[in-house]
């Protein structure tokens, strides 16, 4: 059936493809990796990077997420290659408060720097230290002061001796201190037995005596435990003076060398009293034997020297000195953890040691001074780190947070105070994740207030065609792959029209078209040519065919009830799409309509039992609005009409078949029987007119599919909207088709047209019989005039 509604082959082609191109592989262009016609996004992505100020991050939206995310990443390594470096961000240990280490910043490269110093005092502590305390001189004038601190004792104890001996008696040491035996006259020692022969006044003038001696002797060892602390000290005074010419020349070096800090000063001043404290755990003999006893106890812990020269460690968050500018930041690996940093737990037996020196830095860190780029669904994916990166923004700091600790254990607790840190994010998603993350986080917007959204499709002119061909050429280089032929480039092109669903546009994504062209590599080793890219086409669309050729093969079998020729009242077919991830397919069902005398107007049979979606639900509405609208003018609508997808067990919903309902209730009104091999994909408003739908190229290869299989009669064929027409991208067996008759495809813009082509009868005609019909419903008799509305624009 030929009219003038009906497309011809130059319709369903993109016209450019034919017109010629001065190269014949992309061998002779120059690669481009640039974006290709997004000027705009393009402009604001240059405006955000130049916005300083706090708030400015930005989330950027688009199809081709991957070339958007290489692309900004390219641009804020040259950005950031101009910036300054950034300053190294280290842990000090605090002396004051050991659970809370010192964040410390200094210049890229001195905190390297620094630490080598740090570990080569530290090494001189262990290796050198005790050498200089155990040293042939200092235990010579050790040995000296012992020697002289035993003559000054002896010489206290000779007076009391010397004393007591005036007084007849001798000084005896004991376990207990000392003791005092009275002598005869012959100076001999007096036994017990000789004692207890005395008489009483004897007995009593030798214990006063010895009174007075015990309240001397009392004196005399309070006098020696004072000569020992001053000989103690005196010793002491050795080892400081051993540490203070020692350590104090490399504490002297190390303050000259990083004098610039403030807080290096101070924290080396803080070691050297540490050491000070406690000088003897840096003896060898006293090391040595810390070792043995570890060898033998080893839950005991490390040795002494070991523990407190780790205090003397510099802990390194972000080493920024073999960077060149400021730092980009990229990871797909954005679980908490990984973004604020995590403290090790080193684990002895029952007891969890936590030390500021297994801190480790998160990516929060290390975008400090530049950029963090992610793709956000990556950050989406780990439980609490969109709310830690949103919480950091806000406050300017990073917490870094200890892992979970069993409760079986004792724990050192470890809190490192906050970081501030200052970047820019630049997230990379879908506009719909985007308009989800304003909605539920109302500080989303102040913390990202640049939103850039690159477009799904661009121009397919010839110019947009040339730079996809660069395109192409710079893929091929990249991943070392064959050039492609001019024709090639055409097939390439005309897939990313079938992609944008549209003649004149061609998708933004580059991905699916770089995919097949390394897929058709496998093919070709020296040049990638047409037949190449439409057999690897072939072969990726049979990995991904076996739920289309199930559903296909029910029909076949009459499982799935279709009709492709005859003609049926209050029965249609529509054009429905399955969306399985990447590979879409039309699926044709087959939607019956009753009408009979109500009040409840048109109904869909799936929105009652719950089947039916919003969007499905509001156009099955509107074909009530319409019926009251166009031919209740002068009584009331009283209709009750059923819709139904027949066969259809799971949930349906969108607008696209609501001119298809429609036909199926004007024929059931009417009964003017409607054509079965002509299928009808389109939305219809309340004033008849017919609206775009999606997926047309889809929906019109999946009927032509099921006529093929039940048999081409030359009367079948499919009815789309008008504005439609700039979609089409057929596969080019339908163009065949189409060209040599056996197959229709008709554009339509409103439900007049409509319903002449699928009843082969005047719409006036059509229109009479349901308004008597509806008008019978009312009751208002058969008398008065019918009016009806004439035209529909």
């Amino acid at each position: 059936m030929k009219n003038n509604l009906e497309l011809r082959r130059e319709d369903l082609k993109i016209s450019y493809l034919n017109t010629g191109f001065n190269f014949k592989t992309t061998d002779e262009i120059q690669p481009d990796e640039s974006i290709i016609d997004q000027d705009n996004a393009l402009m604001a992505l240059e405006f955000g990077l130049q916005l300083g100020a706090r708030g400015y991050n930005m989330y950027i939206s688009g199809v081709d997420q991957k070339t958007i995310y290489e692309y900004v990443k390219a641009r804020l390594e040259k950005q950031a290659g101009e910036k300054a470096v950034p300053q190294d961000i280290c842990y000090i240990y605090n002396f004051k408060n050991p659970s809370t280490p010192r964040v410390i910043r200094m210049q890229p490269g001195d905190s390297i720097r620094f630490k080598e110093d740090m570990k080569e005092f530290r090494q001189f502590l262990i290796d050198g230290l005790g050498a200089k305390l155990d040293s042939v001189e200092a235990e010579r004038k050790r040995q000296h002061l012992i020697d002289k601190l035993d003559s000054k004792k002896e010489q206290i104890l000779e007076e009391l001796k010397s004393y007591a001996k005036e007084q007849g008696f001798i000084v005896k040491l004991t376990q207990e201190g000392l003791g005092f035996i009275p002598l005869d006259k012959e100076e001999n020692p007096i036994s017990m037995e000789q004692y207890e022969l005395l008489d009483q006044t004897t007995k009593q003038e030798i214990e006063e005596n010895i009174d007075r001696l015990s309240e001397m002797a009392e004196q005399v060892l309070a006098d020696i435990r004072d000569v020992e602390k001053e000989y103690s000290q005196y010793m002491n005074d050795i080892s400081e003076t051993i540490v203070l010419n020692e350590v104090g020349y490399f504490i002297k070096h190390l303050k000259e060398v990083y004098g610039k800090y403030e807080v290096i000063k101070e924290y080396l001043d803080e070691i050297l009293q540490d050491i000070l404290e406690d000088i003897s755990i840096f003896s060898d003999s006293q090391s040595a034997e810390n070792q043995e006893i570890k060898s033998i106890f080893p839950w005991l812990g490390s040795n002494k020297v070991g523990e407190r020269i780790g205090h003397y460690d510099i802990n390194i968050l972000v080493d920024n000195s073999q960077l060149q500018g400021a730092p980009v930041v990229t990871a797909r690996d954005l679980s908490f953890a990984r973004l604020v940093g995590k403290i090790k737990v080193d684990t002895e037996l029952t007891l969890n040691r936590v030390d500021f020196n297994n801190i480790s830095a998160g990516l929060l860190h290390e975008a400090n001074g530049g950029y963090l780029l992610l793709y956000v669904n990556d950050l989406l994916d780990y439980p609490g780190s969109f709310e830690v990166l949103r919480r950091t923004l806000k406050t300017g700091e990073v917490n870094v947070e200890s892992l979970a600790i069993s409760n079986i254990t004792t724990s050192l607790g470890m809190l490192p105070p906050p970081v501030p840190v200052d970047f820019k994010v630049i997230l990379i998603g879908d506009y719909e994740v985007y308009r989800v993350l304003c909605d539920t986080d109302a500080t989303f917007k102040d913390l990202f207030k640049m939103n850039i959204d690159f477009k799904d499709t661009i121009d397919g002119d010839k110019t947009s065609l040339l730079r996809f061909a660069s395109q192409i050429k710079a893929f091929c280089n990249k991943e070392h792959l064959p050039d492609v032929s001019y024709e090639g480039v055409l097939v390439l092109a005309e897939y990313s029209h079938r992609l944008a669903e549209s003649q004149e546009k061609m998708s933004a994504n580059i991905q699916p078209v770089t995919d097949l062209v390394r897929e058709a590599s496998v093919f070709s080793k020296d040049l990638i040519t047409k037949e190449h890219i439409v057999k690897a086409r072939r072969v990726k669309t049979l990995f991904k065919e076996t739920l289309q050729k199930n559903i296909e093969e029910k029909y076949a079998k009459n499982i799935y009830l279709l009709d492709v020729g005859g003609k049926k009242i209050g029965q249609v077919n529509g054009l429905a799409v399955y969306d399985v991830g990447d590979f879409m397919f039309g699926k044709p069902v087959r939607i019956t309509a009753t009408t009979y005398r109500g009040k409840s107007g048109v109904a869909d049979i799936e929105g009652a039992v719950g089947l039916s979606g919003s969007i499905h639900s509001k156009g099955v509405q509107i074909i009530t609005g319409f019926l009251g609208n166009y031919f209740a003018q002068d009584y009331p609508l009283s209709l009750c009409g059923k819709i139904c997808f027949e066969q259809s067990y799971g949930g349906i919903d969108g607008d696209s078949a609501s001119s298809a309902e429609l036909y199926a209730i004007l024929s059931s009104l009417s009964q003017v029987p409607i054509r079965q091999g002509v299928a009808v994909t389109g939305s219809i408003n309340q004033y008849g007119q017919i609206q775009p739908v999606g997926g047309v190229n889809d929906k019109i290869e999946g009927f032509y599919r099921i006529c093929k299989q039940k048999g081409l009669t030359g009367k079948q064929g499919v009815i789309i909207p008008k504005q439609n027409q700039k979609d089409l991208v057929l596969d080019e067996e339908v163009i065949e088709a189409v060209e040599q008759g056996r197959f229709h495809i008709y554009a339509i813009s409103s439900f007049k047209e409509g319903i002449e082509i699928l009843t082969g009868v005047p719409a006036a005609q059509v229109e009479e019989r349901v308004a008597c019909k509806l008008k019978a419903y009312s009751g208002e008799g058969q008398n008065k005039p019918i009016r009806i509305k004439k035209k529909v624009k």
